[in-house]
């Protein structure tokens, strides 16, 4: 019923309870939050795993006592091996959801609903995702539908304009959003000219696509040595493991996978993309970072998220709680394998461009020379602990993380120390950590906005000392007007 329709007795009653309940709750809210318990160590599940005689692993995870399962198929490919093609790893892993073994695209698409899930399908810059969520009792046949995906695609020849007209039509759209068009100037500026420093690709490249490109990327690089397979969740392990040797047995070894490690060569500079009309500035600051192999890993996370993880974080309690300048600063480690970069970013109001550029080169200068006090610390290490609990509490996200884990080469011993690790790091490891990566001469800052708003006044910045950066100009179309 309506609020129209209630006697005003009625009315005025469910008013004097609502003021009740909200003065409960005021009254609540100002008790004492009660202490956090100590964390508990991170306790990996029961595991087991079968090695085929073509070298493929996998892995079997209990998790959970609900009847569903994740079968994720981890494959050493991706961008990294796309050679003069760029883009085309994207391209094949849209053009493997167009069929296999005796299936079509529509039928592979219901196959997969049938078991109670959808075919997730991503491809990476060195390795890609091929992933289905199930009801238990499914596993086998969707370990047999990723076998066929991945071994028997179909690549029908009809399908090519038509993922041709597709991949332009986002590319069209990627163009206009301003942080792919940012993220792409910082990934040129940080990886010069390895295939990681690759933006996104031209009209050209995409047309220049042939069923040929993506039937050799496939006979190229994909095969058992390059691939991993995880079942997590509560399932039969015996039933699984015959699908997985019916599946993928019989599947040649292939190539080992491609190792093409990047050498940074940071500079200290500044890329300003023009973007007239812009109502906003996307800024971007990025240095080389650390891999999850290096002891000093952990205290470099923390320290980006100490600047920039969550609303409590340095540069969101300045630039958005204090200032109103952006709507929120995101910070993030990004390991590859045996390199890494670390990236800032933020979209801010166009009028204060150069006041936030200098308020967070100001912040990770502060943190460099000053380690954190031990509170704020603590505050981040809790940030990062219960983050990490909650993703890999459930069967696709532990899965996720064996996937990373194997990616990098890292015994389980990382991630059941997890815990330990973060708590371990002090507040002068932080500053350590930062001092040694995000120098000030290794520091590339990305602006795309409506330059002639924030030009001269980013120039002038005593932050950005004219003797020692290096400006330099991009591109970008103009905003919608």
């Amino acid at each position: 019923m309506s609020l129209r329709g209630l006697p005003t007795a009625r009315l005025l009653a469910r008013a004097a309870l609502l003021l009740t309940l909200v003065g409960m709750t005021s009254a609540a809210a100002k008790e004492a939050v009660p202490p956090l318990a100590e964390p508990r160590p991170f306790v990996l599940p029961s595991r087991s795993n079968v090695t085929l005689d073509n070298g493929l692993t996998v892995t079997f995870l209990d998790v959970g006592e609900i009847p569903k399962a994740t079968v994720i198929v981890f494959l050493r490919t991706g961008s990294i091996d796309e050679g003069s093609h760029n883009g085309l790893a994207d391209f094949v892993g849209e053009y493997l959801r167009e069929g296999a073994g005796e299936r079509d695209a529509t039928a592979v698409a219901a196959a997969a609903a049938d078991m109670g899930g959808t075919l997730s399908i991503g491809m990476g810059a060195e390795q890609s995702t091929f992933a289905l969520d199930v009801l238990s009792e499914r596993v086998p046949d969707a370990v047999a539908l990723l076998g066929d995906v991945l071994r028997r695609p179909a690549l029908p020849d009809a399908a090519l304009s038509r993922l041709r007209a597709d991949a332009l039509r986002q590319l069209a759209v990627s163009r206009t959003q301003p942080q792919q068009l940012a993220g792409d100037a910082l990934r040129r500026a940080l990886y010069g000219t390895h295939r990681y420093g690759r933006g996104l690709p031209s009209d050209a490249d995409v047309n220049g696509y042939t069923v040929g490109d993506v039937r050799d990327f496939v006979a190229r690089n994909f095969g058992a040595a390059r691939t991993r397979v995880y079942i997590a969740g509560h399932f039969d392990h015996a039933r699984a493991e015959r699908a997985v040797r019916d599946a993928f047995g019989s599947w040649a070894p292939g190539p080992a996978p491609t190792v093409d490690i990047p050498v940074l060569a940071p500079k200290r500079r500044v890329v300003l993309i023009d973007r007239p009309g812009a109502p906003q500035s996307t800024v971007l600051i990025g240095a080389p970072g650390a891999d999850p192999t290096r002891p000093d890993y952990t205290a470099l996370a923390q320290a980006v998220s100490v600047l920039g993880g969550g609303l409590q974080s340095r540069f969101n309690q300045d630039l958005r709680e204090q200032k109103g300048w952006t709507y929120g600063v995101q910070g993030w480690l990004a390991p590859t394998y045996r390199s890494g970069t670390v990236t800032f970013s933020a979209d801010v109001i166009t009028a204060h461009t150069a006041e936030s550029v200098a308020a967070l080169l100001r912040g990770i200068a502060a943190l460099r020379q000053t380690p954190p006090p031990a509170d704020e610390l603590r505050r981040t290490q809790n940030y990062r602990a219960g983050t990490y609990v909650i993703g890999v509490a459930g069967r696709s996200g532990l899965a996720g993380v064996m996937g990373f884990l194997d990616l990098h080469e890292l015994p389980d011993s990382w991630l059941s120390g997890y815990m330990t690790r973060v708590y371990g790091v002090t507040p002068a490891d932080v500053s350590a950590a930062l001092s040694r990566y995000v120098q000030d001469a290794a520091l590339t800052v990305v602006v795309l906005g409506d330059r002639r708003a924030f030009e001269k006044d980013l120039r002038a910045l005593p932050e950005l000392d004219p003797a020692t950066t290096v400006w330099t100009d991009a591109t970008a179309p103009a905003s919608p007007r």
